[in-house]
């Protein structure tokens, strides 16, 4: 058998030999490498661990708690799972806590007391000290991996671990062997997402199978539906809510157009899940991508919801996908249900010596890393305090550098600016914040050793120069809100709201100007008109009208003195 013949086996309706030729591979603890896919037409799951703050992570923390148990690290996915679905109790096993005072606690508190529990929880397990703990469980690969005599020796079969229930896959192989051809089974797939979303009940059983039929031809669809709504702001990016709860409540046709169609997606979606509380009673399993707590929150929890939030069959698709439509459903269902042929993880065992000899090497990497660093540091400050954009941006390449995790070699970076970014943003260097964020997409996520953000120590110009880059770079690019980052501006925003400013101060200067003359004026008059009148007292009328006539006659007369001599 090829292949190409195992992946086209559908975990449901596999072939009796080669579901007797399985057998279930475990794994010791040293195997942690990602298993990837041989089959390029599957869609590769991304495992991208973040390394940034991850050792300050709770996430680390329990892992550590587990190496020393001899258990294998677990993902974050994982991490967020076992404290999203699982109380304190059920964790710790202690029945100290009362309700009462969980509802007192906040949500950061909650979560602290989960991972403390979690941990007190590895603390009372016993496992002997040199014991070899062995689990078909024991990879970071997205799937549960077969022998079989069907493939060479350096290949497994792999099948997704989510299809898999908690209750089962402590026994998958003879879970795929009861699983076969079993009438009415059924799973759904649901996605929401960018004013998009689709969903289905799929029965396990396919459509008959015929020459020219695909594998999507022969997914078997007992409902299905799709909605499609005006909720995201095309130029801009993002949700309409998204956008309100970061820049206020906009007024414009748009904004409302968009508000109205969000509030409609949602009655319309939980509508359909109302219609279809009966079949998902009756699914084995059901999968959903939606992108944000929004989205989830459509589908997951509200009340009267038949998906509650501690379903144990809802689980995340473990692999990217496109925008939610009917043939993306169809898509990720042959995708989570048919074989894969991966390679197998390969296992490091280390030596007491060897492990010594790499924390030396590791140690001695570490500090010629150091002095690296501090070398070509030294080389380029005085051209990037400079803002010589283009010298910085060929050492950036020419040296390989990591601009999120380079450390700049300056007494003052020690705390406050370790990062380019930090240190652009607390000197003003508006055009490098710039070039780091739009050239090199340098994160503004990561923190200075005191806890704050490249925005958190900028200067007025360093912030007005992270909302233009937000406005340049789109909502999808990192969680602004989370950097510190204000609303998003364009530079010509900013330059009218600038030549607003400009304005407003040389009118209030002209008015205030004017005004100082007037009062010059009228103080003038009126020291003329009481001079007159000192000059004028105890005379006749007619003794004031000629002095008056006199004064005019000598005005004129020197008027035309005047004229005559131009």
């Amino acid at each position: 058998m090829s292949s190409n013949d195992i992946t086209n086996g559908y975990i449901y309706d596999l072939d009796e030999g080669l579901l007797h030729s399985l057998k279930l591979l475990s794994f010791d603890i040293t195997t942690f490498e990602t298993v990837e896919s041989k089959n390029e037409s599957t869609i590769s799951p991304k495992v991208t661990p973040k390394t940034i703050d991850y050792y300050k992570s709770d996430l680390h923390r329990y892992n550590l708690k587990r190496a020393q148990r001899n258990l294998p690290p677990i993902n974050e996915e994982e991490f967020e799972n076992i404290l999203e679905t699982q109380s304190i109790e059920s964790l710790s096993g202690s029945e100290e806590e009362s309700d009462d005072n969980l509802e007192d606690e906040t949500d950061n508190n909650q979560q602290e007391l989960k991972v403390d529990s979690l941990i007190k929880n590895l603390e009372k397990m016993e496992i002997k000290e040199n014991e070899s703990y062995k689990s078909h469980l024991n990879t970071r690969s997205p799937f549960l991996l077969f022998a079989s005599s069907m493939i060479t020796n350096e290949s497994a079969i792999g099948v997704y671990k989510i299809t898999f229930n908690e209750d089962n896959i402590n026994d998958p192989l003879n879970t795929l062997q009861n699983s076969q051809r079993i009438n009415n089974a059924k799973s759904a797939i649901f996605m929401i997402g960018g004013g998009h979303f689709a969903g289905a009940i799929i029965s396990h059983e396919r459509k008959p199978n015929s020459t020219k039929a695909s594998k999507l031809d022969r997914v078997n669809l007992i409902e299905s539906k799709t909605f499609h709504r005006y909720t995201t702001r095309r130029k801009q990016g993002g949700a309409q809510s998204a956008s309100d709860k970061t820049r206020g409540k906009a007024i414009s046709t748009g904004s409302s157009i968009r508000r109205y169609n969000e509030k409609a997606l949602m009655e319309e979606v939980r509508e359909l899940l109302s219609r279809w509380a009966q079949l998902l009673n009756e699914c084995e399993a059901i999968y959903i991508r939606a992108n944000g707590p929004t989205n989830k929150k459509v589908l997951i929890g509200y009340e009267n919801s038949p998906l509650r939030a501690d379903d144990k069959r809802i689980h995340k698709i473990p692999f990217s996908t496109q925008r939610a439509s009917l043939s993306e459903v169809k898509r990720s269902w042959v995708e989570l249900t048919h074989l894969k042929v991966v390679e197998i993880p390969k296992v490091v065992v280390a030596s007491e010596n060897e492990t010594k000899q790499k924390e030396i090497g590791e140690k001695t990497e570490r500090s010629k890393e150091d002095k690296r660093s501090n070398d070509i540091s030294n080389e380029i400050m005085p051209h990037f305090k400079k803002q010589k954009a283009p010298k910085f941006l060929k050492w950036v390449s020419d040296n390989s550098i990591d601009v999120n995790t380079f450390q700049i070699n300056s007494d003052e970076s020690l705390n406050n600016t370790p990062t380019f970014l930090h240190y652009a943003s607390s000197h003003g260097l508006s055009h490098m914040i710039h070039v780091l964020l739009v050239n090199l997409k340098a994160s503004p996520l990561v923190k200075n050793y005191a806890g704050r953000y490249p925005a958190e120590v900028g200067t007025p110009a360093s912030k007005k120069a992270f909302q233009i880059a937000r406005f340049n770079l789109g909502e999808e690019f990192c969680d602004w809100e989370e950097a510190k980052v204000g609303i998003p501006k364009s530079k010509e925003q900013f330059e009218e709201e600038d030549r607003i400013i400009e304005d407003a101060a040389r009118a209030e200067k002209k008015n205030l100007l004017r005004s100082q003359i007037d009062a010059k004026t009228t103080t003038n008059t009126a020291q003329s008109q009481m001079n007159l009148d000192r000059n004028f007292a105890g005379l006749s009328d007619d003794q004031k009208t000629k002095i008056m006539r006199e004064q005019r006659a000598r005005a004129a007369e020197a008027r035309m003195k005047q004229k005559c001599i131009t």
